[in-house]
């Protein structure tokens, strides 16, 4: 096993610097001057920048340079961990990143936890009785739902629970102005007020990816039903679910392994589209405003840490892969 570790190690380190590599050139594809540049939330500067203060600007952050000179600058600034300073706005990047990261990574892995535990589940109740009623209807449900764009469904919600029932706000992660005692009772009431929020981004996210959750699990499980393991545990006499649980779950967890690992990479795209309808201020909102600038620091970091984040979780599902081939292994050899 630990060749198989070494030469997977050896493939992502390959494929994490050809990230870095285009992560450099990906954003100077965008059209237009990054300093002819607007805040990215739709208001232009209040005074126009001098052709002094554009000069000054173009040699801080090397676009006065060769395109080669400047990827030499990117490479030694990030190998010092310098993401640098945005252009948009008057922050470090680092931490415009640390102060949405927490955002998106709340929203979405809490969302994509609850949609694989849902749809595995739903999955595996519709493909062990293939062909009933029960099947047809959620194997037609969630199908409708996996045709459907994350951002068809956002505003769906937003028609029926926001603006019909008025159950839930339309836009923002808390309440503005809003301000909590510093004991137990205010962080209780700050924790609601968020989840209060980010309940329909949430469940946005949950309904897309739960569809694809069901779909894999379902075909799997009708896969497996007949297998010859199966017959045997239910000859000892264990209940279904013991069965289904207990022998069938384990043998189907390669393909939604593999679906939670993209979904878990995929983390800023789903990010883009459901923060900039919900007006939560993760990294999918500031991906938004930052095409929009041509924030060249900005969009270098987003697509860094998207295309590491990427990597990182299929280098995790592979060594689970590993892990659960090699225990496998044992357990019937």
């Amino acid at each position: 096993m630990g060749g198989d570790v070494a030469r997977l190690l050896i493939r992502y380190v390959l494929l994490a610097i050809a990230v870095v590599c285009l992560n450099f050139f990906i954003p100077r594809l965008l059209p237009g001057d990054p300093l002819g540049f607007s805040s990215g939330e739709g208001t232009d500067p209040a005074v126009p920048l001098s052709a002094a203060a554009k000069a000054q600007l173009r040699a801080y952050y090397h676009l006065d340079e060769p395109l080669d000179r400047q990827f030499a600058s990117y490479l030694r600034e990030l190998a010092r961990g310098d993401l640098g300073f945005s252009i948009a706005r008057p922050a470090p990047v680092a931490a415009l990143l640390f102060a949405r990261l927490p955002w998106t990574l709340g929203l979405l892995l809490t969302s994509l936890l609850i949609a694989g535990m849902l749809g595995t589940a739903l999955g595996m109740m519709a493909g062990w009785r293939p062909g009933s009623a029960r099947d047809r209807v959620l194997v037609s449900v969630m199908a409708a739902l996996s045709a459907l764009p994350e951002f068809l469904i956002a505003i769906g919600l937003l028609l029926v629970f926001s603006i019909g029932l008025g159950w839930f706000p339309l836009l923002g992660g808390q309440t503005a102005f809003s301000s909590y005692e510093d004991d137990a009772a205010g962080w209780v009431r700050w924790a609601l007020d968020i989840l209060w929020h980010l309940t329909l981004p949430a469940t946005t996210l949950v309904l897309s990816a739960a569809a694809g959750f069901l779909l894999i699990a379902r075909d799997a499980t009708v896969g497996a039903h007949r297998e010859p393991w199966l017959i045997v545990a239910r000859a000892k006499g264990l209940r279904e679910r013991q069965v289904a649980l207990g022998h069938a779950l384990p043998n189907i967890a390669f393909p939604l392994l593999t679906y939670f690992a993209l979904r878990l990479g995929s983390v800023l795209g789903g990010a883009l589209v459901v923060e900039r309808v919900f007006g939560v201020p993760g990294l999918g909102l500031l991906a938004f405003q930052s095409i929009r600038a041509r924030d060249y620091p900005v969009l270098q970091a987003l697509f860094l840490l998207a295309g590491l984040g990427v990597l990182a979780a299929t280098f995790a599902a592979e060594l689970a892969y590993l892990w659960l081939d090699r225990r496998r292994g044992s357990a019937y050899g």
